[in-house]
């Protein structure tokens, strides 16, 4: 207990097994409530995110988000990259034993609102999709929608063979309160299958992408068994344990759950270690590089994140560079970094560009500049 910071804040008990004994691990002062580029004249707050560890069970959190917070954290647009290909994928993982696993079966997708996975199953499954909001292409295609808050509207079906979970159990303030509901909404041989960010993988490899406020529950694989395990469920299959986890669970009697604080202590410190790595890897090479330009690749959430943990880089930053049209003239940072296209390069006279993912690099055929890969001070 000795590397916990002893500050209060407004947490009053653990989301997971409601333990008061909380603590606060680290704090993050001033980080943007919404990630996404904004237009010149927005702006979003900045607010510290304090990262709990409940003694009695391990599971970390950050503090409670009222209303108005959480309002701040999703706005009416965002840029999230939708892949259909690896919704393809995941279904093949999770029918890799069983071809006609969702055959005749009645399915509902939590946050499902834009570019469901449901649309990956065949004709014969029955398709509900819940969200506080849901396209309307999205309406013609489904059996049944449920739209509001998860946790608030009621819901007047409870026999549904599959209840899915993909990148929503994080958001959640009440994650507990979520589970339960959806515990209800299933047949007795009912599974909730759920897809979360990996704590675990992000503190060695992506550790400036990993705590923020629109993630409130920050899970490994040990963790969200024992989460589930005391909200009466067994995990039948985990078919992921990299970047995400995506595992699958059945309805069991709900049992006591270990102990994984050191486990999670010891994430937490990889995180804000590698963060610091990362920190003095790139202070030596812009110490060398003195008044050149210097742009980053990316005008997303990834990119905002990272100059947030290392912010001494937004005063040498001119400029992030995205293919994205729709980012195009927004600004990073609250108004301090401008978005262009790759193709604008040349009129910026830039010499170095910061990338996030070395997969990018491709984007990029001006041979004369350097490439600064941040995924290099990790790999060691």
């Amino acid at each position: 207990m000795t590397d916990i910071l002893c500050l209060k804040d407004s947490l009053s008990s653990c989301r997971s097994c409601k333990s008061r004994a909380l603590e606060v691990y680290s704090s993050r002062k001033n980080f943007p409530l919404y990630i996404w580029p904004l237009e010149k004249t927005e702006n979003t707050p900045l607010n510290d995110i304090n990262v709990f560890i409940c003694s009695d069970c391990g599971y970390l959190q950050l503090q409670d988000m009222n209303e108005e917070t959480i309002s701040q954290i999703y706005r009416d647009k965002a840029f999230n990259i939708e892949n259909f290909e690896q919704k393809i994928e995941r279904l093949e993982l999770l029918q890799k034993r069983d071809k006609k696993k969702f055959k005749d079966s009645k399915c509902l997708e939590i946050g499902g609102g834009r570019n469901p996975f449901l649309k990956t199953l065949s004709k014969d499954a029955e398709k509900w999709v819940a969200d506080f909001s849901i396209d309307e292409e999205v309406k013609s295609e489904v059996d049944g929608v449920f739209i509001g808050d998860f946790s608030d509207i009621k819901i007047n079906q409870n026999d549904f063979d599959y209840i899915f979970l993909f990148h929503a159990l994080e958001h959640f303030n009440n994650p507990s309160s979520a589970i339960e509901k959806a515990k209800n909404l299933l047949t007795k041989n009912g599974s909730i299958i759920i897809e979360v960010p990996n704590f675990e993988y992000e503190s060695k490899y992506r550790p400036d992408y990993t705590i923020f406020h629109m993630h409130i529950s920050l899970f490994t694989l040990t963790s969200l068994k024992a989460f589930m395990k005391r909200h009466g469920f067994s995990c039948q299959n985990a078919y992921k344990n990299d970047e995400v986890i995506l595992a699958e669970f059945n309805i069991s009697v709900p049992t006591h759950a270990e102990n994984h604080f050191e486990q999670s202590l010891k994430f937490l410190k990889d995180n804000d270690l590698n963060i610091k790595k990362c920190a003095n890897a790139l202070e030596n090479i812009i110490n060398k590089i003195s008044d050149e330009k210097i742009a980053i690749f990316g005008g997303g959430g990834a990119t905002t994140l990272f100059l947030y943990n290392h912010s001494f880089l937004m005063e040498k930053i001119s400029c992030a560079l995205d293919n994205d049209n729709s980012k195009e003239g927004r600004f990073l940072c609250n108004g301090k970094i401008p978005i262009i296209k790759p193709s604008n390069l040349k009129t910026m006279e830039i010499k170095h560009i910061i990338f996030l993912d070395k997969s990018h690099i491709k984007h990029i055929n001006e041979k004369s500049i350097n490439f600064i890969n941040v995924g290099s001070f990790y790999e060691s």
